[in-house]
């Protein structure tokens, strides 16, 4: 019974968070369609100032903006937004409702899983039907989108002013910010972020007798992994059989040192988080002078870089739970949750609360009472980073209004109730920095977390990584993530071999680059 209510709490928390960090299949378009997107987003290159202008805390809105703060709207057409199922916009529908009652204009909200957001939203915006006035959008679509949405600076120049707007902004960390632009424009403003971090049983690795035993194994001390090699090493220690002593106690059943995502849905993020923090990426991005990309190149050292890691990750799979070859962020953890691992490598933070609740839930069944969760930057301190965002069609028939309602959306005042009330996290550093963290009732998890996220966000050399980044430099992007998810899933899983899997990943990356973007593509030999 016990199992069967885990179980269901786990469901109902998927329900509850969404399905973070993922990516939607994208629907099939016609050929004149893509390639009209791809000639139009030509100018679609990222400056590299965006995110290292403001690599610091942002600064605070001289005024917080709030619901009188927007004026009368003259357009009383009613608009449609799309967002996903659970109860986090449960939390929101409220505010959104105060919207209309403030400005009289009808919202139609349809709610969906997040998978298949790409699918509904990629149809209307490439026919131009407008269905949707405001756009849901996953960082890795920024790019691919643009075309069909409404610079957002522009309709602060119209409808509001841009120095207000910007002022807002400006409190938005400066990598996320990074990647809601195209070309220098911001195109979409982020809602709440998925920031990659590396989790693990906190009191596990304070254990003296569990920190002796390491040392005397290794010759080192135990301690968050910074190296592959730690963490393999870390994922052989803790992996043990039932009856098996852990902490000074008898485990109960058999428990895995590491817990990943291995398979086709999410693998790629897990693959990007080493790779970006091996210094390398899935190809490099050239920019003029301007900041204009001019080509995509995949290096041989990125390609042998990938081939190592794909290597690396192979090895752990071969020591880990048989269920990380099908695995996704709510099996990983439900995994850590439960007491059946003691690592997760790379985990969406905002799954952190989440996961903390989890195992507060299981310790009577884990017989520790005194289990708790760390979270500590990923291998190479550059996890993969995200959220979702809205934008505005361009096809919009009220973009007055939905250029408002995600003023109203992304004001200090929603952002903390995303956070606060929803449990997800802002991409805000003013809601970050908010010294309510820290009080008892919440500096565990949430004090934990926005630390973190502070150590990430103000990382300038982070921040440079993710604005010179593949996947927010081409208008390709959205489809060779989906890609990669397969991919890479067939190299973790041993259908295909590291050499095999990454030159099939190139081979796809020069297909689809090609026919998707205008910026050109080569392999390095």
């Amino acid at each position: 019974m016990k199992k069967l209510l885990v179980i269901i709490s786990v469901i109902a928390m998927v329900l509850t968070l969404g399905f973070v960090g993922c990516k939607a299949a994208p629907a099939e378009t016609t050929a004149a369609a893509e390639t009209t997107a791809a000639a139009e987003t030509t100018a679609a290159a990222e400056t590299t100032a965006a995110a290292t202008e403001t690599t610091a805390a942002a600064a605070e809105e001289a005024a917080p903006f709030g619901l009188n703060d927007i004026p009368e709207i003259s357009n009383k057409a009613e608009i449609t937004m799309m967002v996903e199922t659970g109860t986090m916009f449960d939390k929101i529908l409220p505010y959104i409702e105060q919207f209309i009652a403030k400005t009289g204009v009808k919202v139609n909200v349809e709610r969906v899983a997040s998978p298949v957001v790409y699918s509904k939203e990629n149809v209307e915006l490439v026919a131009g039907t407008g269905v949707y006035d405001c756009v849901y959008v996953e960082t890795a679509w920024t790019d691919e989108w643009a075309q069909y949405l409404a610079p957002l600076e522009e309709l602060a120049a119209t409808y509001d002013s841009v120095e207000a707007f910007n002022a807002s902004m400006a409190a938005q960390a400066a990598p996320i910010l990074a990647t809601a632009k195209t070309d220098g424009k911001i195109m979409v403003i982020p809602f709440y972020t998925y920031q990659c971090g590396l989790f693990l049983r906190q009191d596990v690795f304070d254990d003296a007798t569990e920190q002796a035993a390491f040392k005397e194994k290794y010759g080192y001390d135990l301690a968050p992994a910074t190296t592959a090699q730690q963490l393999l090493d870390q994922a052989g220690f803790f992996t043990r059989k039932k009856g098996d002593m852990l902490k000074g106690k008898a485990l109960e059943k058999d428990i895995y040192g590491v817990s990943m995502m291995a398979s086709a849905y999410q693998a790629n993020d897990e693959f990007s988080t080493y790779l970006w923090g091996s210094g390398g990426d899935y190809a490099k991005v050239i920019k003029d002078d301007s900041g204009k990309v001019t080509e995509f190149v995949i290096t041989k050292e990125y390609t042998d870089l990938m081939v190592k890691i794909m290597k690396e990750y192979v090895e752990r799979v071969k020591i880990s739970s048989p269920g990380v070859l099908t695995a996704n962020f709510d099996f990983v953890v439900s995994s850590l949750g439960e007491g059946d691992s003691i690592i997760t490598p790379m985990m969406y933070s905002n799954c952190f609360a989440w996961n903390a609740d989890i195992l507060k839930q299981s310790a009577a069944g884990l017989a520790d009472p005194d289990a708790k969760l760390g979270i500590y930057n990923t291998i190479g301190n550059k996890g993969y980073t995200g959220a979702w965002s809205f934008g505005v069609a361009k096809a919009s028939k009220n973009q007055e209004a939905s250029y408002w309602l995600l003023r109203w959306l992304s004001s200090k005042e929603c952002q903390t109730v995303v956070m606060r009330d929803a449990g997800q996290l802002s991409t805000r550093m003013d809601v970050i920095e908010d010294e309510m963290w820290k009080t008892d009732e919440l500096a565990y998890p949430f004090g934990l977390l926005t630390d973190y996220l502070k150590v990430c966000w103000t990382n300038a050399e982070y921040a440079d990584a993710i604005d010179n980044a593949f996947y927010f430099n081409s208008a390709a992007g959205g489809k060779v993530t989906e890609m990669h998810m397969n991919t890479l899933s067939k190299g973790f899983s041993g259908e295909l071999s590291p050499e095999d899997c990454i030159a099939s990943v190139n081979k796809q990356m020069v297909e689809l680059v090609s026919k998707f973007d205008t910026i050109p593509i080569r392999v390095e030999e």
